[in-house]
């Protein structure tokens, strides 16, 4: 009993450090993408979000596979006393996926030069070149950042959180006020502080102190390709449901409307992809820690605390956007860009499934079962496309993002019930009714809120405030926080 207080309490100090770090990344993202609808045009952001999601979808293609490996198994090799033989393994597969990159990249530059006019007057040479620069330092970056958290250095991985979203931003706007705004300027910022934040990262990991190139082992490198690569389908797919909407939009409707969607997309779904990030970070590497020791029992009872956590964090994220969705958009957004706020509902709530789905599939992936979480996910990503292409044409962005939540909540039913004999998380039946409850109540609040005050940045930070005071409130009154308000207050004496 002991044992499982002291992991769910580092899982608890853990979540609240990595909490700190993405409070701080989603605030410094929003004002990024505040800065950006003021800096470009909706039809250069649609070419940024087109050639962005084709990056990050070949890292992922390419290095996910390895970020999720050594997520998995780097607690069971530190355990075993073979970190040099695990960080060797590591670091040359990784070497050799950008080589096999760089070199298929420079094959594609020869064709266009030769071949492509059209589409290198839509999408200009010195973009295509930064943003296959970013490729390099977006997985380093990725995998250096999997390691701090499996060896819980969640002070660094904070540390660098805010430095890498703060850089981009000052980046973004030295290079935009000094030469104009060049889409390129946004891959340039970021390679840059993906650079510094894998630098730093392999520091403080020391981890050229383990590699050799003798010390590559061909069993771990077989054991993180099997554990990795299927997960690698299901990463592919959870980005077909999260991004193809763009591409449809695109062919069907147009750069500015790509723009105006993924702008509006990309504030939800950075702030639950930070959300869910803080609270994954600051669990699974205990999960993880436990199940490995082979206390299973221990680690279900963590992943429940976990989901727990989760909900409490992300349902009244989901109310508040569905309220305030025209004052976020049109406060932090150019004009041009209100339009697209009537998606921000419909992708929150999408994104919360999609949060809760990854603690679902936990059975699968600590049983190594990650096959069956490819093919789940490949169902939700095709209902996701097929939805699009019918109906994009007729209705528009909206279509998108219903769409997604379709998407995701197919993905999620088919994990629920597919990994309940494995790892089942079950919460108690007055804590769903408590959270639903008090996000309603805040979310009643914060449209009486918005309908008697003004839409400027300092009202919305007012609503929001409040609408935290609300939320919690309530749920200290129910009496569903009341171990965290104790646990507080043990700190405080």
């Amino acid at each position: 009993m002991h044992r499982q207080g002291t992991d769910k309490g580092a899982m608890s100090r853990d979540t609240v450090i990595y909490m700190l770090a993405k409070g701080c990344e989603g605030i410094v993202g929003i004002l990024t993408l505040s800065a950006m609808s003021g800096i470009y045009a909706p039809d250069q952001v649609g070419i940024y979000q087109v050639i962005n999601v084709a990056v990050t979808t070949i890292a992922m293609f390419a290095c996910q596979w390895l970020v999720q490996s050594v997520m998995r198994y780097l607690n069971k090799y530190e355990i075993s006393g073979r970190l040099g033989e695990f960080y060797s393994t590591a670091f040359l597969s990784w070497v050799r996926i950008n080589l096999i990159i760089i070199f298929l990249t420079v094959l594609f530059f020869i064709t266009i030069s030769s071949t492509g006019g059209e589409f290198i007057k839509g999408y200009p040479m010195p973009v295509l070149v930064t943003a296959s620069f970013m490729f390099i330092t977006y997985s380093s970056a990725q995998l250096v950042i999997a390691m701090l958290a499996a060896v819980r250095m969640a002070k660094t991985n904070l540390f660098l959180s805010v430095v890498n979203i703060c850089g981009k931003l000052a980046l973004l706007v030295i290079l935009a006020k000094l030469w104009g705004s060049r889409v390129e300027f946004i891959f340039i910022s970021y390679c840059l502080m993906d650079l510094f934040t894998t630098v730093f990262g392999v520091a403080k990991l020391r981890m050229f102190e383990y590699i050799d190139i003798k010390k590559y082992n061909k069993e771990i490198f077989g054991e993180l390709f099997a554990y990795g690569f299927p997960l690698m389908g299901n990463l592919i797919t959870t980005q077909v449901l999260n991004k193809s909407d763009i591409y449809i939009i695109t062919y069907f409707k147009g750069n500015d409307a790509a723009g105006i969607y993924g702008m509006n997309y990309s504030l939800v779904s950075s702030a639950f992809t930070m959300l869910s990030a803080a609270v994954m970070r600051g669990s699974y590497p205990t999960i993880l820690r436990t199940w490995s020791l082979g206390e299973k029992e221990k680690a279900a009872k963590l992943v429940n605390a976990a989901v727990r956590m989760y909900l409490l964090l992300g349902f009244p994220a989901v109310c508040g956007i569905f309220a305030l969705q025209d004052v976020i958009s049109g406060v932090l957004f150019n004009p041009k860009y209100l339009e697209g706020n009537i998606i921000m509902g419909p992708v929150a709530l999408g994104m919360l499934f999609l949060a809760i789905t990854e603690y679902s599939i936990k059975g699968w992936e600590l049983n190594s079962m990650t096959k069956k979480i490819f093919y789940r996910s490949l169902i939700g990503g095709l209902v996701n496309v097929v939805i699009n292409l019918i109906f994009v044409p007729v209705f528009g962005i909206i279509t998108a993002a219903v769409s997604t939540f379709i998407g995701f909540f197919v993905y999620f039913l088919l994990a629920r019930y597919g990994t309940r004999k494995l790892l089942k998380f079950s919460l108690p039946r007055l804590t769903y009714i408590r959270i639903a409850g008090s996000g309603a109540l805040m979310a009643a609040v914060l449209m009486i809120l918005k309908n008697m005050i003004g839409r400027n940045k300092l009202t919305l930070g007012i609503m929001i405030i409040s609408g935290i005071a609300v939320y919690f409130g309530s749920l200290a009154l129910s009496g569903e926080i009341k171990e965290e308000i104790r646990m507080i207050l043990r700190k405080k004496k």
